[in-house]
């Protein structure tokens, strides 16, 4: 079967506890990876106006097997809409570096390069970059749900 196209400015909702959250697409992926996307803030209900919601900064940014998702109805496409002309997909995310259960440093990835700085202790705007990471359905909805921000990360 084959999987669904999916392209910039696409909007997914995801089905949460409480109602529903918002997911755009920034970057289409090639066969072998996952889209980029922005995850919008809030929870909300059908009703919701949808242009609303898009035109508000995202809390994050993650990389999600999107047409996987689709696919398997763990989201459901809204439609295609214009992204915000102020959005920037980022170039730099950030991860932890572990030996064992033993936490070393923070990984600054350079998503082009992908070139990794070693750091001990993150600036402010380092803290502000989104996690260097596929994430799974329930994990972006976890995330979502409790109001998840780099900010509160680390």
């Amino acid at each position: 079967m084959k999987l669904p196209a999916i392209k910039i400015g696409d909007v997914f909702s995801i089905p949460l506890t409480n109602g529903l959250g918002f997911i755009q697409c920034v970057k289409e992926a090639p066969k072998t990876e996952c889209e980029v996307l922005r995850v919008l803030p809030g929870i909300y209900s059908e009703s919701e106006e949808i242009q609303t919601i898009i035109e508000k900064k995202e809390i994050f940014f993650t990389q999600l097997a999107m047409k996987y998702a689709l696919k398997k109805n763990m989201i459901s496409f809204i439609g295609n809409f214009p992204v915000p002309n102020d959005t920037q997909v980022p170039r730099h995310y950030r991860t932890e570096h572990h030996i064992g259960t033993e936490f070393v440093c923070w990984h600054i990835v350079d998503s082009v390069t992908l070139k990794r700085e070693s750091v001990k202790t993150l600036s402010p705007e380092q803290k502000k970059l989104s996690e260097w990471d596929f994430i799974s359905i329930p994990d972006l909805v976890e995330k979502i749900e409790s109001n998840w921000t780099p900010e509160k990360w680390g």
